[in-house]
């Protein structure tokens, strides 16, 4: 099966890039594990979105259902996190010699270091930052690629071609920055193009879509809300796609009742936003952004300043032009600057043959729709501001659905225009998840340095400068030779029957 190689490759691929950042979903699934709640008191000055509560408890400042995703992997390696964690107190009570974070250009990543190492902390959390990205995000990645592969093969595209194009999807985009950290925003565009691929009746295929599809649709999207409160943006407009595709078929009656399965799913997940929310804040319908404390220029963390949370209500305003401006093209966190390929989903399919398609007209409505929806929503976050904190994330529900857009073109152009088209989209998607700065500044830093890793850079920056081995230029080449020649052998053996019978 070439659906199973690719999804291997894609996995190891993944999670080679995995990055040691130690993000806010984190900590809620650390409590969930340690005493089964979502209290975080052992880790209130661990990050700025982890605040004291009026019960006298630490609380993360945004919804917790990445966290209990989070917390399965975690479970299933909690011993070897334990083991760490006491192998680390050890060495501190032996004396031994402190270690040390040289990230001259990060201070505040100095700073959550230097705390970490006082709490005997650095090597669970260096190995959960692990945990939570080879297990969860890059398999979840990787099933994206795989889901992609499948629809083009629907489409008509070539085996050939979609493997290509898929593999274009998963590296030639910001999915593969975004894939090296835990992120609820990467969970929400997971659930948000599933649920849609699930509602999508394709042509030639009876509607309405299955009961099944459209009860598990309505999870997903539901989920999505549950994830992060900018989840409900897909959710509607995905909803809205439920009823708007049927009308063409049937009466505006009779699509509203077929939705309404899509509907009565959706409530599950956020019944659990609305409890997660009461037991943290006693109130179920007021988000933890309402209860955070005001950040303002005199409340710094480290030397990270938040003034956006005092702006309109809690950070959010009318649209701004310059904010949406910044969400598309800025060097820090734009959409096109981590994405340029997605550009080409803005250019029309007018000429080409409905019936030949990849993305027909109503589906390109609903990718129309959502990425207006997204683009107003996201510029009216100002929040938004201090993705140069993190880079590209809060648009990244957009990123199937665009490529998907951007595929109809793709395909249509010829083998040597392609190549011209993807191959600086992936050198590009590559520098960026190997060194995880801006833009400019990760290439210059591939150029000036080399291949690198972001878990390795890490690595050479907490051990002593002159060790033979981590310090040595040669290590992240021959780490990338070695695995490449994993990658030749797992595809090489599935075109054999080897590993694709053991997988059938």
């Amino acid at each position: 099966m070439t659906g199973a190689r690719l999804f291997l490759c894609s996995w190891v691929a993944f999670s080679l890039h995995f990055a040691t950042n130690i993000v806010r979903e984190h900590y809620p699934a650390f409590s969930l594990i340690e005493g089964g709640t979502f209290k975080v008191d052992r880790y209130l000055d661990f990050h700025p979105d982890i605040f004291l509560h009026d019960d006298g408890h630490a609380y993360v400042g945004n919804n917790v259902a990445a966290s209990v995703i989070a917390a399965v992997p975690l479970l299933l390696f909690d011993p070897v996190l334990d083991q760490l964690e006491a192998y680390e107190r050890q060495r501190i009570s032996r004396s031994a010699p402190h270690v040390e974070y040289r990230n001259e250009d990060h201070p505040n990543s100095r700073l959550f270091f230097a705390r970490a190492a006082q709490a005997g902390l650095t090597l669970r959390f260096g190995a959960s930052a692990a945990v939570t990205s080879v297990f969860l995000m890059a398999p979840l990645s990787a099933l994206m690629i795989l889901l992609m592969f499948h629809i083009l093969l629907e489409r008509g595209v070539s085996k050939r071609a979609a493997v290509a194009l898929s593999l274009l999807f998963g590296f030639g985009t910001p999915v593969f920055f975004r894939t090296g950290v835990l992120n609820h925003n990467m969970l929400a565009m997971y659930t948000t193009f599933v649920a849609f691929h699930l509602l999508w009746v394709r042509p030639g295929e009876r509607a309405p879509s299955a009961l099944s599809h459209r009860v598990a649709a309505g999870f997903l999207a539901g989920t999505g809300l549950a994830l992060d409160y900018s989840g409900v943006v897909p959710l509607l407009v995905l909803f809205a796609y439920a009823i708007g595709a049927r009308l063409s078929t049937a009466s505006f009656r009779t699509s509203v009742t077929e939705s309404i399965p899509f509907v009565l799913a959706s409530v599950p997940p956020v019944l659990f936003l609305l409890y997660s929310q009461w037991a943290m804040f006693g109130n179920p319908f007021l988000p933890g952004q309402y209860w955070m404390p005001d950040v303002s220029e005199s409340q710094v963390y480290g030397t990270f300043t938040n003034p956006y949370s005092t702006e309109g209500f809690r950070g959010f305003t009318w649209p701004q032009l310059d904010l949406l401006l910044l969400n598309l093209f800025d060097p820090s966190y734009g959409m096109y600057v981590y994405g340029p390929l997605l550009l080409l989903a803005l250019i029309p399919a007018r000429w080409y043959k409905r019936d030949e398609l990849i993305l027909p007209r109503p589906e390109r409505m609903f990718a129309v729709a959502l990425f207006v929806a997204m683009l107003l929503f996201c510029a009216a976050n100002q929040y938004s501001r201090i993705q140069f904190n993190s880079g590209f994330r809060y648009m990244v529900p957009l990123v199937p659905i665009l490529f998907l857009a951007a595929s109809d073109h793709l395909v249509r152009l010829p083998r040597r225009w392609l190549l011209v088209v993807a191959i600086p989209a992936l050198l590009n998607s590559w520098v960026i998840s190997m060194v995880r700065e801006p833009v400019p500044e990760s290439w210059r830093r591939v150029l000036a340095e080399g291949i690198q890793f972001p878990w390795l850079t890490v690595l050479k920056q907490t051990s002593p400068p002159d060790h033979p081995v981590i310090a040595s230029p040669l290590l992240a080449p021959a780490i990338l030779v070695l695995v490449a020649g994993v990658l030749v052998m797992i595809w090489r053996s599935g075109a054999k029957g080897g590993i694709e019978d053991r997988l059938a």
